[in-house]
C-alpha cells in the first residue's frame, strides 16, 4: 500500500499555497494526499479574503479521512478561528503519528493577520504540545513568542521558547525577511541547533507564494523515511527549486507562485 499523508488547511484560489500546494508536494514525493479543507482563501491584486468552513463540515471531513489506514503523517496549515483549532486539536489528540504544524497567521499578499492574540494563544495551548515539528516563518515566530527577531541568535531563542511549549522540533524560517544575503533556517530538536542556509534568490518578482506551505508539506511527506535534519535539508532544497522556477501570475501581482514540480522538471 502507498503511504498516505493528510493535510488539514485552507484552499488557495490561486493554488500557490494551501491544500493545492500540499497535494502537489505530496505527489512529487510519491505519497497519496488526503485533505480536510478548513477555509477558502480568495486573492486578487486589491483584495484578500478568508472564508472559514462550517465546523460541522470540518468534523465530517475529519471523520471521513480518519476512517482510512496507512496515514503516516499529518500536516496542519491555516486554521482561521479558535473554534476550528479546537476541533482539529480534539481529533489530533487521539492519534500517534507525526504531526507537522505550520502556524499560518500572516500572508504575503496582505498585512492581514488571520486572527490576533487569541489565535496565537490557541495554537500555544492546543497545537504546540501535539507538534512533532512546528515551522513558523519569522513573523509567525515573533507572534507566537511575543518577541522581536533580528538575527540567528534571536531565532534560536524563539525556537527554545516554542520547544518549551511542547513542540518536539522547531524550524524557524528566516527566508528573505532576515537581513543579509543568506536565507537562513534554524532547526532545534530540543537539544541541538542545526543551521541551514543558502544564498537569497534575487528576481524582479519574488516567486514565493506557497513557499511555507510547500516546505511543511515536504517535511510531512518525507519524514517517515528520514531523520529530522535530512528531512528539513531536503525540504529546503525542494522549495529552493520551486522558487527558482516559480510561476508568473500576472503583471498586477508582485508575487508569483512556487512550482512544486520544479526539482523534477525544471
Amino acid at each position: 500500500m502507498v503511504n498516505k499523508v493528510l493535510t488539514i488547511a485552507g484552499s488557495d484560489s490561486l493554488s500557490g499555497g494551501g491544500i493545492q500546494a500540499d497535494l502537489a508536494t505530496f505527489e512529487e514525493y510519491g505519497v497519496v494526499g488526503l485533505s480536510v479543507i478548513t477555509s477558502i482563501v480568495t486573492v486578487q491584486a486589491d483584495s484578500f479574503q478568508i472564508f472559514p468552513i462550517d465546523i460541522n463540515v470540518i468534523k465530517a471531513q475529519l471523520a471521513s479521512v480518519m476512517s482510512l489506514n496507512q496515514i503516516v503523517a499529518i500536516k496542519v496549515g491555516l486554521l482561521p478561528t479558535v473554534d476550528i483549532i479546537n476541533v482539529v486539536a480534539d481529533c489530533l489528540e487521539t492519534i500517534s503519528i507525526p504531526i507537522i504544524i505550520d502556524p499560518v497567521m500572516i500572508f504575503k499578499e496582505s498585512a492581514l493577520k488571520a486572527g490576533k492574540s487569541e489565535l496565537a494563544q490557541a495554537i500555544h495551548n492546543r497545537l504546540l504540545p501535539l507538534a512533532t515539528v512546528v515551522t513558523p516563518n519569522l513573523n509567525e515566530a515573533q507572534l507566537l513568542t511575543n518577541s522581536v527577531i533580528h538575527n540567528v541568535d534571536d531565532m534560536k531563542q524563539a525556537a527554545r521558547l516554542l520547544a518549551n511549549e511542547g513542540a518536539k522540533n522547531v524550524v524557524i524560517k528566516g527566508g528573505a525577511r532576515l537581513s543579509g544575503d543568506l536565507a537562513v533556517d534554524v532547526l532545534f530538536d530540543g537539544e541541538e541547533f542545526t543551521i541551514f542556509q543558502n544564498e537569497k534568490i534575487k528576481t524582479p518578482v519574488p516567486y514565493n507564494n506557497g513557499a511555507g506551505c510547500t516546505f511543511s508539506a515536504s517535511i510531512a511527506a518525507n519524514l517517515v523515511e528520514n531523520d529530522m535534519r535530512d528531512t528539513v535539508q531536503d525540504a529546503k532544497e525542494f522549495v529552493l527549486a520551486a522558487i527558482k522556477n516559480g510561476v508568473v501570475l500576472n503583471d498586477k501581482f508582485n508575487v508569483g507562485n512556487v512550482w512544486q514540480a520544479a526539482r523534477r522538471l525544471g
